[in-house]
């Protein structure tokens, strides 16, 4: 199976070359083409972390800050495959000797990279797989530990038609430390053996932030601000014209001016999707400003943030959040930011890659809205009711503080493979 999964493979490698080659883009695009296929320089090291984008980076960001604290002799690499997770690891993780992009899975680009690289330990975050990867690994010596390990019911069907090579792959590992109970119940049911595997908890309830002025930009935004963070193709529409009814309905009258003076930050999760948001802003007549083109104070009503990396620090000067994802069937975004800083959150009914969100609705910590007016109606009442507001946000940070952990988890267990290799 494993020959077989190679050749096909290097095959679809052979299929995807030429749009590598032609794709405009990135300064990096000659780094981004030589680590893909193998070909940079590569030297020993000591620890290899493996983020595939920018979710999984953000949320190895605590344990990556640890891990070079706890072992500050070890070289770290970090690697990542989109360039959007590259651009987060190297502007919040410095502290790496090494980050670059992981090279595509087939023996004919694996190889050289896994002889030159020979890390004692390497982690893969959430559940990426790479099977010629953790064979050639497995060859050459090293541990493979999977970390913050997440497998949802519908990923699990997915790998499921191809049990017996998921069981071979996974058999390469030396220990996965599942999020949750069901996600340890389904990695084991898909083939791992129950002796490997464990529950850890998530790295994202450790995140901890320093609180610093707000961005210079946010500074020149009058008005509380509406934050709808990592929208998809579908939901852009649905915000707007929540925004629209809010502004035109509830921003009347003597009451007015609390909804009048409110501002609306739209951040599309996928950066090619810029544009495509712009447009749907332009269609409907709304006043508004990209965030890049913000120098000087702006009464604009709605500020697009096309940049990538701000959206975390947004956070802590938003008045409500609502998470992307999670008015269509994505599986919802990351909760756990905007409850470090109490906010009050709204989010649509499919969550599925964030179980935990189940909790935050129990224990009045959030609110689930399923179209646009429910979201204007939650946005009105947490507005005209700051006591409730401030109560979903106190909800929301006892909730993370209460699960904290996973980083000093997963440092007792690489310190126990460090050395041993």
């Amino acid at each position: 199976m494993l020959l077989l999964y190679n050749f096909l493979s290097a095959i679809s490698l052979l299929i995807y070359l030429p749009w590598l080659l032609l794709k405009k883009g990135s300064a990096d695009k000659a780094r981004f083409l030589s680590e893909r296929l193998g070909l940079s320089a590569y030297s020993k090291t000591d620890i290899w972390v493996h983020a595939v984008s920018v979710g999984e980076t953000v949320a190895c960001l605590p344990f990556l800050k640890a891990l070079k604290r706890e072992f500050p002799e070890k070289k770290i690499l970090l690697s990542t495959t989109t360039y959007t997770g590259q651009q987060v690891a190297r502007e919040k993780f410095p502290e790496a000797d090494r980050i670059m992009y992981m090279q595509w899975d087939t023996g004919l680009c694996v190889s050289r990279v896994v002889n030159s690289l020979r890390p004692e330990v390497f982690i893969t975050i959430e559940t990426e797989l790479w099977p010629v990867l953790f064979h050639g690994l497995k060859k050459s010596g090293s541990h493979i530990l999977l970390l913050n390990g997440r497998l949802s019911p519908k990923s699990f069907k997915g790998y499921n038609l191809s049990r017996f090579f998921m069981k071979e792959v996974l058999s390469y590992a030396d220990f996965l430390y599942m999020q949750t109970k069901g996600d340890a119940e389904r990695i084991i049911a898909l083939g791992a053996q129950e002796e490997k595997v464990g529950i850890m908890g998530n790295f994202k309830f450790d995140i901890a932030f320093d609180k610093k002025p707000p961005l210079a930009w946010v500074g020149r935004i009058s008005g509380r601000m509406f934050l709808a963070g990592s929208t998809h193709r579908g939901e852009d529409e649905i915000i707007l014209d929540t925004y629209k009814t809010i502004k035109g309905v509830r921003g009347q009258g003597s009451e007015g001016k609390e909804f009048y003076n409110l501002k609306l930050i739209i951040a599309p999760r996928h950066p090619e999707r810029f544009s495509e948001v712009e447009e749907i802003i332009k269609e409907r007549g709304m006043n508004y400003i990209r965030r890049s083109e913000i120098k000087n104070a702006t009464e604009a009503d709605v500020i697009l943030l096309d940049t990538i990396g701000e959206l975390s620090e947004l956070f802590s000067s938003a008045s409500i959040t609502f998470i992307g994802g999670s008015l269509l069937p994505y599986g919802g975004h990351n909760i756990l930011e905007p409850a470090y800083w109490g906010n009050p959150i709204l989010f649509g009914p499919h969550m599925e890659n964030f179980p935990i969100a189940g909790e935050f609705l129990n224990r009045s910590a959030a609110i689930e809205v399923k179209n646009a007016k429910e979201i204007a109606a939650a946005v009105a009442e947490l507005i005209q009711r700051p006591e409730k507001a401030k109560l979903m946000g106190e909800n929301a940070r006892a909730i993370l503080d209460e699960n904290k952990g996973a980083v000093q988890k997963a440092l007792k267990l690489v310190r126990g493979y460090l050395g041993a290799a």
